[in-house]
């Protein structure tokens, strides 16, 4: 029974994700394909896509980092919340976030009214895809980097503090 149970599943995810690039094949011939694909305006698209994707994983890092630290290594009054808030948007149906996004950043947002008024704008634009990239990105990177660095022994850590370390020397070698 089990492995009738695993045979349907796998069954189902290849037609939900293969059928569809089965399909795309199948309907485009290869030599098509390959023109429409050296095209200026698919250049220009995946350019703008590493782009804003090079962005978003700098950002990501940058402030998931040390999230993902003090989830890893603290207890604080919060935690709870921080962590759910963190992987939040990985449960949001896509257009909800990108509803929420709107009613943050956009023009007559809780933010966009200011960054409006300072001259910013962000729907619609680059800077409003690496801000959907990044929101989208930054619970899996928090998630795994602080699993990870829950991995690291405490008595290194401690030995560390009793040489002298301080935290950050701590976080770069330990």
């Amino acid at each position: 029974m089990w492995r009738i149970a695993v045979a349907i599943g796998i069954g189902f995810f290849l037609a939900l994700v293969g059928l569809p690039l089965v399909a795309l094949l199948v309907r485009v011939p290869p030599v098509e394909l390959i023109r429409r694909a050296a095209s200026p305006l698919v250049l220009q698209a995946l350019e703008l896509s590493l782009f804003t994707s090079v962005i978003a994983t700098v950002l990501v890092a940058a402030f998931g980092l040390p999230v993902a630290y003090i989830l890893a290594t603290r207890d604080f009054p919060g935690r709870r919340v921080l962590e759910t808030l963190v992987e939040l948007p990985m449960v949001i149906p896509p257009t909800v976030a990108g509803v929420g996004l709107l009613l943050a950043f956009g023009r007559a947002g809780l933010a966009g009214g200011m960054l409006s008024w300072l001259g910013i704008q962000i729907p619609f634009t680059t800077l409003a895809v690496v801000i959907a990239e990044a929101f989208v990105a930054m619970p899996f990177f928090v998630s795994t980097t602080a699993a990870g660095l829950r991995e690291v022994e405490p008595r290194y850590r401690e030995a560390a503090v009793t040489l002298g370390a301080t935290p950050p020397y701590m976080f770069r070698r330990v």
